[in-house]
């Protein structure tokens, strides 16, 4: 099979196309046909290096692993999947390449109105949603939700998935375009932090009261600035430190604890014991067509550079994917 592989850390070492050996489904796996790879700033950060869990790889990698694709055969013990399902998921061997090896319980049935990059743009994205919205923060109806990065991968599905549950919802954009792609997505409130101060806005639109609920996909820049706009009582779920921004945030203490506020993060790798129970809850809504993913961009597997690239500039709509 073709695979896009890391033989070396650092952006400044290209990608690698080569042939490799298929991959077998073992006891609990199925072996799925590859259509479609989500790229996502995870395997961006540990590329690069600058993720910690780099350093304990032991490379070459196979680069990614959220992917889209039909069943090609099952391991033992699985009934939930036959060969020729259409399925997306994490693979377990690697996402950018032809062929993968997902955990059948970790791996949800993909809506026939969903193509193969529809699907990919769902494994981590909208898990991260569903744990930060459902899980973590515990949104609740009537409350109000402001999306840090509305326009991007997990930003347009958290909209979305807030206004399902009920909440009033905000996002932050750094164009019109994306300002019109979140309005699209659910958005009530939009506001270009380019042109307006987030704080401000979000109290003058709540009254002076903040907003109950943050989901900060740029913590590195937006996390001070978020100890302004919570309510009492307010959660800020911190999902990613932002795309090529690792490093230290330093915060004044007084703000949270005035709001009596919560901060907390999360890791997609922490909630594989919950993910068949999300599925089971997430599979109705995915099939009602209630939350639709948007593929900005599609790129071939040899334009996976290129692909990374364009993720580092921010200059994209919902998700970037790769096609087999």
């Amino acid at each position: 099979m073709k695979a896009v592989s890391v033989h070396q850390l650092g952006m400044e070492h290209p990608l690698v196309v080569e042939d490799l050996p298929d991959p077998v489904a073992g006891a609990g796996q199925i072996l799925v046909c590859v259509h479609a790879a989500g790229v996502n700033p995870l395997e961006i950060s540990i590329r690069s290096g600058d993720n910690p869990r780099a350093r304990q790889m032991k490379l070459p990698i196979i680069c990614g692993t959220d992917v889209a694709g039909e069943v090609e055969a099952v391991g033992e013990g699985v009934e939930k999947f036959q060969p020729g399902d259409r399925v997306w998921g994490r693979s377990t061997t690697g996402g950018y390449a032809e062929k993968g090896v997902l955990a059948a319980g970790s791996t949800g049935h993909l809506p026939d109105r969903m193509s193969y990059g529809e699907g990919a743009c769902l494994p981590i994205p909208m898990l991260t949603a569903w744990n930060a919205l459902v899980i973590k923060t515990k949104a609740q109806p009537g409350e109000s939700v402001l999306v840090q990065g509305g326009a991007g991968g997990v930003g347009h599905l958290a909209i979305q998935l807030a206004r399902q549950m009920g909440c009033h919802v905000f996002a932050t954009v750094s164009s019109t375009e994306k300002g019109d792609f979140c309005r699209a997505a659910g958005a009530e409130v939009v506001i270009n932090y380019r042109d307006e101060d987030v704080a401000e806005r979000v109290k003058e639109m709540t009254g002076g009261r903040g907003v109950d609920v943050v989901v900060e996909n740029s913590a590195k820049d937006n996390l001070p600035g978020d100890l302004r706009l919570i309510a009492l009582n307010g959660r800020i779920v911190i999902v990613g430190p932002g795309t090529g921004k690792e490093g230290d945030v330093t915060i004044s203490v007084r703000p949270i604890m005035g709001a009596d506020g919560h901060i907390m993060g999360l890791s997609s790798g922490n909630l594989a014991p919950q993910v068949p129970t999300i599925l089971r809850r997430l599979g109705p809504i995915l099939a009602r067509g209630d939350i639709k993913p948007h593929v900005g961009k599609e790129f071939t597997f040899a334009q996976a550079d290129e692909a990374h690239r364009l993720v580092l500039s921010g200059k994209f709509l919902g998700k970037v994917v790769l096609m087999a």
